[in-house]
């Protein structure tokens, strides 16, 4: 006799998978079309709405800080303006979490040690937030607030210049790569601010606290008094979320309730974390074509629907997922999160199957599909690179991206960005492993499960993505002085390797011919989509096989 009970409630949960996917992915792909051309409007430097009282505002900025907005900067220039804002940032940063406690509102935290406090500096100016700390425990609502939330517009605003420096070089001969504290203070000002704003004020009516009292005291339902602990949650939150940052305020991340209170909350955080990377496509396609455009944002979806796909094959044990979001919604988050590089998680990575941990580590891997803050761009340009060499090869053509050849030199340096990230992460690895630093959490005996908690900690973090299964357990100097090291290379060796290409191409002659081979349609989809997996199998395949696949 046929079960049409189980039957029908199969059926209203597929429903509902299927409603809420769409909701999110179509949601998402609808507000990134206003978005990317915004976007496309301030990497072309075209006039963009309000432009009188923008421009005003900005030119205030850069008075203030004493920058020549006209001035444009060569790859060399623009890199060490990254370079120098982000080492000062860190610097401000450290020194804060260092000396917290002799700052207002902190007597009940204690100033961090230095390699803790190196490692929380660089993980969040790098835009990882890989966190070995407990925020509501070791941190002020000070540090939170002018240290850490402080970071988490600098770190996407530094990815997003970036990517506008790198498309400039496609678009542009001989007239540099902009300036960078020009599109810093833009990116900062006119697009993370607002759309941070306004998000909190959402995030406040869906439950999300936002107060600068550091803890309020209940009375619990036996009598007693309970201490739990509060803060201006929603304003980091949203900026956490907006910016691919990760960062919880507290230590359970997006699944402590007062972070991700209800399904609604839950939603509009997913949406919130593929908005700026969808958004990139479609500049994308106003500056450089519409069918280009369409074709990077079809690789994207393609490419994360499969991980996705594969990751939710199986349903994760019941036992680590949060009951008020339940499985789908659990795996749907995490995924979009750690492939979109935010890093924050709903529900325990322990609680997610083989087949999940799998997919989010071939994200990192990948980091385009759709990646970071303006770097899951530039990461999916250099595949797209690769593949047009890698095809030119194939059928005897010399390989051209939009009528400029690809010299040898662009192929070795998109080669190399590809290769130091395997490095960064199965060096220290094998490192962590030989020294014993691994088997003092994981337990002297390596089983699978170890070896992945510790390799998936260096893919997080080289990744610059700072979803980890260690947590605070992590908090040795060894941990955090290696981790920390490896975020940082992690995110400035490919974004200097990519402004040299950017720089290359800005001064290459255009040609107006037909493609060698055409950057637009199915068959071009469907290639970059093979080479890139293929690559991504021959650097990590055997290190999955003893790691996750033998869970």
């Amino acid at each position: 006799m046929l079960d049409y009970l189980g039957i029908a409630y199969k059926l209203v949960t597929l429903v509902d998978t299927i409603t809420q996917f769409a909701v999110i992915i179509l949601g998402a792909l609808g507000f990134s079309l206003p978005f990317g051309l915004y976007i496309a409007r301030m990497i072309s430097f075209e006039l963009r709405p309000l432009e009188k009282p923008l421009a005003k505002v900005e030119r205030g900025f850069f008075k203030l800080i004493g920058i020549d907005a006209d001035k444009q900067m060569t790859w060399k220039q623009y890199f060490l303006a990254v370079f120098t804002t982000s080492v000062i940032s860190i610097l401000f940063v450290i020194l804060v979490l260092s000396f917290q406690n002799y700052l207002p509102s902190s007597q009940h935290v204690n100033g961090l040690s230095i390699d803790l406090a190196f490692h929380t500096a660089t993980s969040f100016i790098t835009n990882t937030d890989l966190q070995h700390y407990v925020g509501e425990n070791q941190l002020s609502i000070l540090s939170q607030m002018i240290a850490l939330t402080f970071a988490m517009f600098i770190a996407p605003a530094i990815g997003i210049a970036t990517a506008f420096a790198f498309i400039r070089g496609f678009i542009r001969k001989n007239f540099g790569l902009g300036n960078f504290y020009v599109d810093f203070v833009r990116v900062i000002i006119t697009l993370l601010l607002p759309v941070a704003f306004i998000s909190s004020l959402l995030l406040m009516i869906t439950g999300v606290p936002q107060t600068l009292n550091s803890s309020v005291t209940i009375n619990t339902i036996e009598g007693n008094n309970q201490t739990i602990s509060m803060g201006p949650v929603a304003s980091l939150e949203s900026i956490k979320e907006l910016g691919e940052n990760g960062g919880g305020f507290f230590g359970a991340n997006s699944a402590h309730p007062f972070e991700n209170p209800t399904g609604l909350s839950n939603t509009y955080e997913m949406f919130l974390m593929i908005v700026i990377p969808l958004s990139f496509p479609i500049a994308y396609a106003k500056l450089l074509g519409k069918g280009r455009g369409i074709s990077i944002l079809a690789i994207i979806l393609i490419g994360f629907g499969g991980l996705l796909v594969f990751g939710i094959y199986t349903h994760p044990a019941s036992s680590l997922i949060e009951t008020r979001f339940g499985s789908f919604s659990s795996t749907l988050f995490n995924m979009i999160s750690i492939a979109s590089n935010t890093g924050a998680i709903n529900a325990s990575l322990a609680g997610m199957t083989p087949n999940a941990v799998i997919s989010f580590l071939v994200s990192m891997f990948v980091q385009a599909l759709p990646g970071g803050a303006g770097t899951g761009m530039v990461y999916m340009l250099v595949y797209v690179l690769l593949t047009l060499f890698v095809v030119g090869l194939m059928v005897g053509k010399t390989p051209e991206f939009m009528g400029m050849k690809i010299s040898p030199k662009d192929v070795k340096i998109a080669m190399f960005i590809f290769l130091v990230h395997p490095a960064l992460i199965l060096i220290p690895t094998a490192i962590a492993f030989t020294t014993g630093n691994a088997q003092v959490i994981i337990g002297e005996k390596v089983t699978p499960l170890g070896y992945t908690q510790t390799f998936y900690e260096f893919t997080s973090a080289a990744a610059n993505n700072g979803s980890d299964y260690f947590g605070a357990s992590a908090n040795t100097p060894f941990w955090n002085w290696s981790t920390g090291i490896i975020v940082f290379l992690g995110r400035y060796i490919p974004i200097g390797l990519m402004l040299v290409i950017a720089g290359s191409f800005s001064s290459k002659d255009r040609k107006e011919v037909i493609e060698p081979i055409k950057t637009k349609g199915l068959t071009f989809v469907s290639i970059v989509l093979v080479v890139t997996f293929l690559l991504t199998a021959l650097a990590f395949f055997p290190f999955l096989v003893i790691g996750p696949f033998s869970m």
